[in-house]
């Protein structure tokens, strides 16, 4: 079954150890209801995507953080995660996609994939857990109550960007209409944003290199990264990834389904929001105010373009 592979699969790369129990719990869930879970994905795809991701991922991944006083997990999974949704509506009973369009959508999500998991892999030194995200690391070091607000703040958030950000493929793989000239302008700007965002990623890992480098020669560090595509906007890795979720977006939104933009207007609204806390925190940062000052008066913010003199 297509359910049963999407939700066992959920938890297959994950260190064995660190899933125990969610392997556990999942064999309950399989084997006392399998009839039930069965009728919900044959009959409500996107309910029964939401059920897992809300047990298997809010629910079990809040608790494991629980324990190892960590939100770390949900990185390598918000790779992972939108391709199995995605081909669990592909493999669905009921999906009558149009061959080229389901066949370009999973591989221009698996470029994406493989692309943020090389960039997640590569920042994080090849280890796994040796540290959370920054955002959640200061709500944990500023608040005793994190360990509750936790499973809102960072993980059933989680569950509305991802499941809204893969709602398209549902579309795209319920219409069997002929590929045509949109969905080829469509599937272009999302390469060109995986393309974007991996330069712009490589760039800064290159500039942080360089750093780390100047300073154990003992020499000053370069404050702010101002080459390539950085000349031209101060987040050109986020524009990258909003153009691709845009364009899978826009293929849905063409078959007649705008309301799946949703899903891409939610993610970024909050990207809009990580962007403000990441600019306040590169603004406090110890000799960067006046640098950063003057880059952020000639760069644009988002959307490469010319700088202002």
């Amino acid at each position: 079954l297509p359910a049963v592979l999407f939700t066992r699969e959920l938890f297959a790369v994950a260190d064995p150890a660190s899933v125990a129990v969610p392997r556990s719990l999942f064999a309950i869930e399989l084997y006392l209801s399998l009839d039930g879970w069965r009728a919900i994905a044959l009959h409500h795809p996107i309910l029964y995507v939401n059920l897992v991701f809300f047990l298997n991922v809010c629910v079990l991944f809040w608790l494991l953080s629980l324990i190892q006083r960590s939100t770390w997990l949900i990185d390598p999974y918000w790779t992972i995660i939108p391709l199995l949704v995605a081909h669990f509506y592909a493999a669905h009973p009921f999906a009558t996609a149009n061959g080229w369009r389901s066949g370009v959508s999973l591989a221009l999500l698996w470029a994406w994939s493989l692309r943020l998991t090389y960039n997640y892999l590569r920042r994080e030194a090849y280890r796994f857990g040796a540290r959370e995200d920054w955002r959640f690391a200061e709500k944990r070091r500023s608040s005793r109550h994190f360990w509750w607000y936790s499973f809102f703040y960072a993980y059933l958030s989680q569950q509305v960007m991802l499941v809204g950000l893969t709602l398209p493929f549902y579309v795209i793989h319920r219409d069997a209409r002929p590929f045509g000239l949109f969905d080829v302008l469509f599937a272009v700007a999302g390469l060109a944003g995986i393309v974007i965002a991996h330069i712009a990623d490589t760039t800064l890992y290159t500039f942080m290199e360089e750093n780390r480098q100047r300073i154990a020669r003992g020499e000053p560090k370069v404050q702010i990264l101002e080459r390539g595509i950085w000349r031209y906007s101060r987040h050109p890795n986020y524009f990258g990834e909003q153009l691709f979720w845009w364009a899978i977006g826009a293929i849905g939104a063409a078959l007649g389904q705008p309301l799946v933009l949703a899903g891409t207007a939610f993610n970024s609204v909050v990207l809009a929001v990580v962007t403000v806390m990441t600019e306040r925190r590169i603004a406090a940062a110890p000799g960067r105010r006046e640098d950063w000052a003057r880059y952020r008066a000639q760069t644009s913010a988002l959307i490469p373009w010319f700088r202002q003199r």
